[in-house]
């Protein structure tokens, strides 16, 4: 019996099914961070700081900030003319309590410490800047739908994040080299176009099963390799205390609108692309068409050139005006324009022709 060749939109279903049959099957897994590979290995200061200076060092717009001597440690110094700004650091002091006889450290009070910039200073490359520069965005999978969404994609750090997209920036922002990333977060960029054409909000815990979700589908589609173990985890643990299962499916409707939307884009650009070379093919043509008759074009029309033997030189002429316009001056004649079969007359006393 032989085997049934399965339709696009059925092959589709087939991957769609499967892979929702793994992620709702068996218990729960342990979601493994260390599988990815951070740029920013925990080694940035400001990671141990409070929630509140984290938000000061965000305000101006920064992900690395240290003191003057924390920088020279690390060989990195303030640009000329930099300024630094200020975070609030606790101060605290040590009381013996004489009842039990054991010494407390209390809050007395807060000091201003001043941070520079990573963007402000200049020196050796950090660690993750090394780490940073191996992210090659042209090798991420479906890299020209994002291209087409006006998505920018580039290297930066997330904190404990391993990426992020930001609907008002439109930026994919990559905390590692890992395309499953990469694919996650572009299921968020599509999800928000989706989101915004037909006008619709979703839960934010939700929204990450669908991107999630998108992302392992797409990724068993194209020929990615996908880690469905974490999958499986990661949507585990965004379910909340609803049952899975019902996550999933109700999820499955949103990558299907993922699938789709990506499919329209390709289909648009291949017609584009078509488009453009039937463009260039009749350009050439045209072009093709005008070196054939080269005294029909604006610039060659109406001049000859004429050979001064006096100068050694070819010499143009506007045939309206019967002035001569501007001699050549390799003593080669032009390539386009008619040669006039009479002789120049030289004029005495003069080398060059009048000129227009």
């Amino acid at each position: 019996m032989e085997n049934k060749r399965l339709t696009k939109s059925e092959m589709v279903k087939s991957i769609l099914d499967s892979l929702v049959r793994e992620v709702i099957s068996g218990g729960a897994v342990a979601y493994v961070h260390d599988k990815v590979q951070r740029f920013d290995d925990g080694s940035i200061p400001m990671r141990k700081w409070s929630l509140c200076n984290q938000m000061i060092a965000f305000f101006h717009d920064t992900s690395d900030a240290r003191t003057f001597n924390a920088w020279k440690e690390a060989g990195r110094f303030p640009k000329k003319g930099s300024h630094s700004f200020q975070i609030v650091a606790p101060l605290f002091k040590t009381e013996k309590d004489e009842a039990i006889d054991v010494e407390k450290r209390i809050l007395s009070g807060f000091t201003l410490i001043n941070e520079f910039r990573i963007e402000d200073t200049e020196g050796e490359e950090l660690p993750y800047q090394r780490r940073m520069k191996e992210l090659n965005v042209k090798e991420l999978p479906l890299i020209d739908i994002a291209e087409k969404l006006g998505i920018t994609v580039k290297a930066d750090l997330c904190g404990t994040a391993e990426g992020s997209f930001s609907p008002a920036e439109k930026v994919i922002r990559m905390n590692c080299i890992d395309k499953q990333v990469f694919l996650h977060e572009l299921s968020h960029g599509i999800i928000a176009e989706i989101k915004k054409k037909e006008k619709l909000e979703l839960d934010y815990g939700f929204e990450e099963i669908c991107a999630e979700l998108s992302f392992a589908f797409l990724g068993s589609l194209y020929g990615i390799k996908v880690d469905l173990q974490n999958t499986k985890a990661y949507i585990q643990g965004w379910a909340g205390k609803g049952h899975v299962a019902w996550k999933v499916i109700e999820a499955v409707e949103w990558t299907e609108k993922v699938y789709k939307y990506i499919e329209r884009i390709k289909e648009k650009m291949q017609k584009e692309e078509y488009e453009m070379k039937v463009f260039s093919i009749g350009n050439v043509a045209k072009t093709s068409k005008t070196n054939v008759l080269p005294f029909k074009t604006e610039d060659f029309r109406n001049r000859t050139q004429i050979y001064n033997p006096k100068i050694g030189k070819w010499v143009k002429r506007d045939t309206k005006t019967g002035l001569f316009t501007s001699v050549k001056g390799d003593g080669k004649p032009w390539g386009r324009i008619k040669i006039e079969d009479t002789q120049i007359v030289t004029c005495r006393n003069a080398d060059l022709p009048p000129a227009a």
